[in-house]
């Protein structure tokens, strides 16, 4: 298995961190905290690329809700600065590396493999009606709370061997 190095240059460069940016505000860029990030956008990049690099950044506090449509379910939000860009600014870097390392079979978050792709491969699978003898349809209540933080560090160590970016990914999840 291929281990990776050398990537948290790339997360912290400022051409990532405003591509980062760019892609946290898609369709939102009429909110008051994006208009209030964008008066000072170049001096916060720099201020945020600045605290990657000597290791002071630390995420925020979530804000926690509750919607009920369609079902009830547990939202956590993050402020827009410093941590979603934050969080684009690694997955720009990161999610190559990861969705090469997942089954095809996943589609969760992850481009041109959406919940339409999904439904286009179980419909396309249950048209094979001699080899088709079971269908599972299920949902995992809390999924992500219920992630256990040492697995996942074990299971990130094995693909990560960058010591910087470990520790903010340690600092991230740590946090959630």
């Amino acid at each position: 298995m291929k281990r990776y190095n050398n990537l948290f240059d790339k997360i912290v460069s400022l051409d990532n961190l405003y591509a980062a940016d760019k892609k946290a505000r898609r369709y939102k860029s009429h909110r008051p905290e994006i208009i209030l990030f964008d008066k000072n956008k170049d001096k916060l990049l720099l201020d945020l690329q600045r605290k990657l690099i000597n290791g002071e950044y630390e995420t925020s506090e979530y804000y926690v809700f509750k919607i009920y449509e369609p079902k009830e379910r547990e939202i956590f939000k993050l402020p827009y600065y410093p941590d979603r860009i934050v969080h684009h600014a690694i997955m720009n870097i990161m999610e190559p590396i990861w969705v090469s390392a997942f089954v095809k079979g996943t589609y969760s978050c992850i481009r041109k493999r959406g919940i339409h792709k999904a439904l286009k491969d179980v419909k396309f699978a249950l048209k094979d009606e001699v080899n088709t003898q079971y269908c599972l349809k299920l949902d995992i209540r809390k999924f992500y709370p219920s992630i256990d933080h040492d697995i996942l560090k074990t299971i990130i160590r094995k693909k990560i061997k960058d010591k910087r970016l470990l520790s903010l990914l340690d600092e991230i999840i740590e946090s959630a």
